[in-house]
């Protein structure tokens, strides 16, 4: 077999090289815009946390803190019996808001489901 010229030899290494570059350039841009979708997938799901936040205290808000009138007809009692209740309940019972939710919104939710709650035999 006969040797290749100088100059094919280094017009294919040039070719191997240059493959190679475009080989990580173009994982390079990949990985790039994974961890861009990542990131935009992190921050939405942060911005949907923010958002449910938001909801929850507009719903806390209607429930106990806009009227007498709504907190009567869903927790059954006016709005100062509820933080008479929500205060003794931290106190004497020890009870504590968490990093997700307030005492209060632990207290309504809980008032809640036992003002609207139906028995198995009166649903139909």
């Amino acid at each position: 077999m006969a040797h290749l010229p100088l100059s094919t030899k280094i017009r294919r290494r040039n070719m191997a090289l240059r493959n190679m570059m475009t080989f990580i350039i173009v994982i390079y841009y990949y990985m790039w815009s994974l961890l861009a979708m990542a990131y935009k997938r992190g921050c939405l799901k942060i911005e949907q946390r923010i958002k449910n936040i938001e909801q929850r205290n507009v719903r806390l808000s209607n429930l106990i803190r806009n009227s007498d009138a709504a907190c009567i007809s869903q927790l059954r009692m006016d709005r100062k019996i509820f933080y008479t209740l929500c205060e003794m309940l931290s106190d004497v019972g020890g009870l504590k808001a968490t990093r997700n939710m307030s005492l209060e919104e632990i207290v309504a939710q809980f008032l809640y489901t036992l003002s609207h709650h139906l028995k198995w035999r009166d649903s139909y």
